[in-house]
């Protein structure tokens, strides 16, 4: 039996609502619209190559949707568990983690995780953005102090957050909408200059 994690929930939407799915399918998983084109093909409604929809959906297909009709009917689109999420991109992690640090990275890949709901999996980048940024920072100070050193130090971080937590727990081809970066890259250029700021006051403290 052909089916994957959206089956069910398709088997519960009338006609109209699979035919809104295909008809904007740019919005939504590649999972998704396979499970809408399967249950389409075992109603007998869609045939390959040409598909055809009925205009006026019968009173038991009318039955069968959960969704409100002025809820089908609004601007608001009632299959938003289908679409392609909003993440921060590989290239926005790459950006933070080699302009800021390993940790800034593992934020925004957190921020990822929380979106697509792996709590487990976001307090596992939190607890290796956190180890690998200190033992960073200490490593430096035993190697020569240069930026070549720094920026092969968060290529590494940065090959870890991506090519192990991304691909393995999100999919190495995740689909997914670009999120924009604006927010958070003031955020984190005020928590460095802060930083800066506290290091250099503790230095004047000091003499």
């Amino acid at each position: 039996m052909r089916q994957n994690s959206f089956s069910t929930n398709m088997r519960t939407k009338s006609n109209k609502e699979l035919a809104t799915i295909l008809t904007e399918k740019d919005k939504y998983t590649e999972e998704a619209l396979q499970a809408v084109t399967w249950e389409l093909e075992d109603r007998n409604i869609l045939e390959k190559p040409t598909i055809v929809i009925e205009d006026t959906p019968t009173e038991s297909t009318a039955s069968e949707s959960p969704i409100p009709k002025e809820k089908i009917e609004s601007n608001k689109s009632p299959f938003e568990e289908l679409e392609v999420p909003v993440l921060y991109s590989k290239n926005a992690i790459l950006g933070f983690t080699i302009f800021f640090s390993t940790i800034f990275g593992a934020v925004l890949l957190m921020q990822n995780l929380k979106q697509m709901n792996k709590p487990k999996v976001r307090n596992q980048v939190l607890i290796f953005g956190l180890v690998y940024t200190l033992c960073s920072t200490i490593l430096l100070n035993y190697l020569p102090k240069s930026i070549f050193t720094t920026l092969i130090l968060n290529v590494i971080g940065y090959a870890v957050l991506t090519e192990y937590f991304w691909n393995t727990h999100l999919g190495k081809y995740l689909v997914h909408q670009n999120k924009q970066i604006w927010k958070i890259l003031g955020i984190s250029m005020l928590i460095v200059f802060a930083l800066i700021f506290l290091l250099f006051l503790t230095q004047n403290l000091e003499q």
